[in-house]
């Protein structure tokens, strides 16, 4: 019997993964790695004739994640292509969560947040369990956002695209990422408003100079969450999202000073530490501690 690594972090939710949905081996890959969820995807990555043979493995690969404690998503087509026929082929697998690419309308979130409970009440599995997460593809999705994650209750995380944004944009495509650096920050606080989970855009750029780069502006903006293409990424990104015990060292010692500054009203060896770099702190704290 083949085991898989154990995801003691996947709580975490750092790397959302990506792999072909008619791929056995990527399957298997997907597995062997560190990825915290992993997104079978019938849409751009698999072919419509390949589609009804990959549901089957998609069932197949969503048991596996689930015995090795990863989360086991899927991305499907929009409705009205051939988004029915993937709910109907992998449900019974129960995914715990559906990726809905190119959303635009709160009424396409709301048609598959229907479908779901059908479905969830056809293989008794408890109303609302299966998230949705909607994917941001347009210059539109982006300008709905707020009305789209409003749309129903099953949506905590969403995803930002990368090559169907930027095409939407009209943008040039750079390893650096400047041209979508305003969607990015709209993106994040958007979806942070709405008290939802934001999903960084993936690195689809295999040099790992840029990876590292596109992770230090993916921090630096305040994402703790990303999408990943590449196998060869996720070390990388776990790195980056997951604080170290230095990092925490570092936080409780900015901690306890602030808290001698508020009873002193001394500024001490660190300079004076305003509130939010407390509270930043403090949520680095909070993320070693689950992390451990």
């Amino acid at each position: 019997m083949t085991t898989y690594p154990i995801r003691t972090l996947a709580a975490l939710r750092r790397t959302w993964f990506f792999v072909p949905g008619a791929d056995p081996a990527a399957h298997t890959a997907a597995l062997r790695s560190d990825a915290d969820a992993i997104v079978v995807d019938l849409e751009e990555m698999t072919a419509p004739p390949e589609r009804p043979r990959a549901r089957e493995l998609i069932v197949a690969l969503l048991d596996g994640a689930a015995g090795c404690g990863a989360l086991g998503a899927v991305r499907i087509n929009r409705l009205e292509h051939d988004g029915l026929a993937d709910l109907e082929g992998v449900m019974s697998g129960r995914p715990h969560a559906i990726f809905l690419p190119h959303t635009e309308t709160p009424e396409q979130l709301a048609a598959l947040d229907a479908h779901l409970g059908a479905l969830e009440q056809r293989y008794g599995i408890e109303h609302g369990a299966t998230e949705i997460v909607p994917t941001i593809e347009s210059a539109a999705g982006l300008t709905r956002l707020a009305a789209l994650l409003a749309s129903s209750p099953r949506i905590r995380y969403c995803m930002l695209a990368s090559e169907d944004l930027a095409a939407s944009l009209g943008a040039r495509r750079t390893p650096g990422g400047d041209e979508l650096l305003h969607a990015r920050s709209r993106f994040l606080l958007d979806t942070i408003a709405a008290g939802c989970h934001p999903i960084d855009l993936p690195c689809t750029y295999r040099a790992d100079a840029v990876l590292l780069r596109d992770m230090e502006r993916s921090t630096q903006l305040g994402f703790r969450s990303k999408c990943a293409v590449f196998v060869e990424h996720i070390d990388a990104i776990h790195r980056a999202l997951t604080p170290s015990s230095e990092d925490a060292l570092a936080a409780q010692m900015l901690l306890d000073a602030h808290r001698a500054q508020q009873s002193t009203g001394i500024t001490g060896a660190m300079g004076w530490i305003d509130a939010p770099d407390a509270n930043n702190a403090r949520r680095t704290l909070e993320r070693y501690e689950a992390a451990n």
